[in-house]
């Protein structure tokens, strides 16, 4: 485990960049994620932001019909790692994301 919140933090927006680049070699540039997030001075409260909202973004739905819901934004914040991030609300929000776009959001 990191030793820091700030360090986990990076490793967090290091992950969804990550997730980007291997969207892109399925054929989908999630390109205003991207920006969003180099624009954005945190991640993690970029991430908090968007899983609140009442709309599942287009990149969600896109990702699911692609198969690979473990490339998104809000997977990956549900991965054990990243949990420590994120208020239990904020990842309930997540997790009924997820499962939104799953029975076809």
């Amino acid at each position: 485990m990191s030793g820091t919140i700030e360090e986990l933090s990076g490793e967090f927006a290091d992950r969804l960049r990550g997730a980007i680049d291997l969207c892109r070699g399925l054929g989908y540039s999630p390109s205003r994620f991207e920006q969003m997030l180099n624009s954005s001075p945190s991640a993690v409260s970029l991430a908090k932001k968007l899983v609140v909202s009442a709309e599942l973004q287009d990149g969600l739905k896109r990702i699911a019909k692609l198969g690979r819901l473990e490339l998104s934004m809000e997977s990956i914040m549900l991965e054990e790692k990243f949990k420590p991030l994120f208020p239990d609300q904020v990842l309930e929000a997540a997790k009924w994301r997820l499962e939104a776009v799953r029975v076809g959001g």
